[in-house]
């Protein structure tokens, strides 16, 4: 056919054509006689693959190596697919940056800025393309370098083997060339080099058993462009590990449930243990410990004799603070003052009833005492009451039968109790009287331990009552806060060092205050009882990363336990012992690997561990379920890969 014709039938100009042929991708035939062109239907279809792989924008170089049968059309076609796709990153990549510079609203746009943006995103473009094209690469070389196939007759000696091979060579219309005969027999087949194993299997609706040759190619000749050997052997490892997990699905994934369960287990277990343990840190926080000064038999803690020695020693210790301390006095309204017009309209007997005065420190020395309940004197507060030296407060009941009031003053005759017989009995001993200024009246609580005072001094007064008398001051009563709970045992010790005593019920009564009682029970019982369970837990942690360690080793040695011919067939034909292993281990550990994180996440999530130690718990899984698959692993290599295959093992 003529030129004409070609151009009707392909859609291409004259110029094109006559380019073609210029190019020498076109050869048509010369009518004899003359110099025009005749061409054939295979000429036409040249054109038209021609304009198909220039619709592709695959060059004309590539175009010619295709037609004189250099490169196969699919080989070149793949390779042009992953050109085409590297530019379209490329080309949706400028998409987004000029997306971005119309988005830009300011009026100079920084250049600088998006330059450095496309040669980082040009960059990482780049090696993340180069190592996806080196896994294709690889992925490609790994689906061509194996096949199968299978034989009608016994393969049991090597001469039988050769014979199977060369039937497959001649069927296949391949050269054939024996390198290597033995049970693994080396071979060429075209000019290519493999090693070939023979496995018997059942193939699917058959229930006789056929022998099935197995053949791996040895060298690499696929014309592509060199790899390192370090990186080839890296992605060849990827690319198995990932079909033999696709293809193993069924038991990745029960692995992967596995492993999951049993991280959440353990993540609440060392959530237990770091629980208890966070019950002794707070502990001191939780509980408030506090100490009172009793008598020997332990009926009173207050109206008792506490030596100074005691005090000092008490406020010396850092162990304790907020020591509240009081001291009783006695006496009666004086015959003077403002009190004179009081005492003349009332009987002399009435009025001359005892009154009970109380020294303080602290609101807390009466109990449910605060500074609410007190009505001030104008300018009056309890600091400032505290740091008066003339200063007093007065009970309700007491101000209404006196008719006292804030800012009046009154003279008591004062006298206070001392320890007769060893503190057996007591003894009245006079004071020199004293004036106060009423700062503010109190209200009375019903019941009140040891009752409501009719007055409130400042106990800095009642020490100087004391010394103006010349007598040796005693507290009437005393309580502290323990401060550091955990130094309990200390605390004791000092106590004891300070000459007091433990509570004995039942022993003779006093007027000395030499016992002491802490509310320590509670705390001490939660103490022990946390402390005994945290060691409980801790002492079977050990067993428990055994039993990890050895589910690592069963799970494994399960799953693997009808692989030992894949594995025997992959040793057979030339792969590494350790190769293969570290595959096969690989394998296992992945999903392992990625169901304890799933169920320390699924911990953490559920509010048994904290991040840390959802960390610390899948670490610690997963090192102790690698030695287990890893002892698995050296067992599971240990077999003879002729009997394997034979199937006498």
């Amino acid at each position: 056919m003529n030129t004409k014709q070609v151009e009707e039938l392909t859609g291409m100009s004259r110029q094109n054509i006559r380019y073609y042929e210029r190019m020498g991708l076109l050869e048509p035939a010369r009518e004899d006689g003359n110099a025009y062109r005749d061409y054939s239907e295979e000429d036409i279809r040249r054109l038209k693959l021609i304009k198909m792989l220039r619709m592709l924008d695959m060059p004309l170089k590539d175009i010619e190596s295709i037609i004189n049968g250099e490169v196969s059309l699919k080989e070149a076609v793949k390779q042009q697919k992953e050109k085409l796709q590297s530019h379209q990153k490329q080309l949706q990549a400028a998409i987004e940056v000029c997306t971005s510079i119309g988005r830009d609203k300011s009026e100079r746009v920084d250049v600088d800025g998006y330059l450095s943006r496309m040669e980082t995103m040009e960059q990482n473009g780049g090696l993340f393309a180069r190592f996806m094209d080196d896994y294709k690469q690889v992925a490609m070389e790994e689906q061509e370098r194996k096949f199968s196939f299978y034989t009608d007759f016994a393969v049991n000696t090597p001469r039988l083997f050769e014979k199977a091979l060369r039937e497959y060579a001649v069927n296949q219309r391949q050269k054939f060339r024996m390198i290597k005969r033995g049970k693994y027999p080396e071979f060429m087949l075209g000019d290519q080099t493999y090693t070939a194993v023979s496995v018997l299997e059942r193939k699917k609706g058959e229930e006789k058993a056929a022998v099935r040759i197995i053949c791996e190619r040895k060298e690499q000749n696929t014309g592509s462009a060199p790899m390192p050997e370090k990186r080839r052997r890296m992605l060849r490892g990827l690319h198995i590990l990932a079909t033999n997990i696709r293809r193993h699905r069924r038991k990745s994934c029960l692995n992967l449930v596995l492993s999951m369960l049993t991280v959440m287990v353990l993540s609440f277990y060392l959530g237990n243990i770091r629980s208890t343990e966070q019950t002794l840190e707070d502990a001191p926080e939780n509980f408030d410990i506090s100490g009172e000064i009793w008598n020997m038999c332990g009926e009173m803690n207050h109206g008792l004799f506490i030596s100074h020695q005691v005090l000092e020693d008490l406020y010396a210790s850092s162990r304790i603070d907020e020591i509240a301390e009081s001291a009783e006095l006695m006496g009666s309204l004086a015959e003077s003052g403002d009190t004179s017009e009081a005492l003349e309209e009332t009987e002399d007997a009435g009025m001359r009833d005892p009154v009970s005065l109380l020294g303080i420190n602290r609101l807390e020395c009466l109990e449910e005492l605060s500074e609410d309940d007190i009505i001030w004197e104008s300018g009056k507060d309890w600091e400032a009451f505290s740091e008066s030296g003339a200063d007093c407060i007065v009970s309700e009941a007491f101000a209404e039968e006196t008719g006292l009031s804030a800012g009046d003053m009154v003279e008591f005759d004062l006298a206070r109790y001392s320890q007769g017989l060893a503190g057996v009995i007591l003894e009245r001993q006079e004071l020199l009287p004293e004036t106060f200024h009423i700062a503010g009246t109190y209200k009375e609580v019903q019941d009140r331990d040891g009752g409501n005072p009719d007055v409130l001094l400042p106990l800095g007064v009642v020490k100087e009552i004391y010394e103006k008398n010349d007598i040796v001051y005693f507290a009437s009563a005393l309580s502290f806060h323990v401060t550091k709970p955990l130094e309990l045992n200390e605390l004791k010790q000092e106590l004891k060092d300070a000459g007091l005593k433990e509570i004995i019920y039942g022993s003779p009564s006093s007027y000395v205050g030499i016992s002491v009682k802490l509310s320590d029970a509670s705390f001490i019982h939660s103490m022990e009882s946390a402390d005994r369970s945290a060691a409980l837990l801790k002492s079977f942690l050990p067993f428990v990363f055994l039993i990890v360690a050895v589910a690592g080793y069963i799970i494994p040695s399960l799953l693997f336990q009808n692989r030992r011919e894949e594995y025997a067939v992959m040793r057979a034909l030339g792969t590494g012992k350790h190769f293969c292993s570290l595959l096969f281990y690989a394998e296992h550990i992945l999903p392992a690997g990625a169901g304890a994180l799933a169920g320390a996440a699924a911990g953490m999530i559920l509010g048994a561990v904290d991040f840390g130690g959802a960390a610390a718990v899948w670490g610690s899984y997963l090192i102790f379920y690698m030695l287990g698959a890893a002892a698995a692993m050296w067992k599971f290599g240990r077999f003879s890969i002729a009997a394997v295959l034979s199937h006498r093992d």
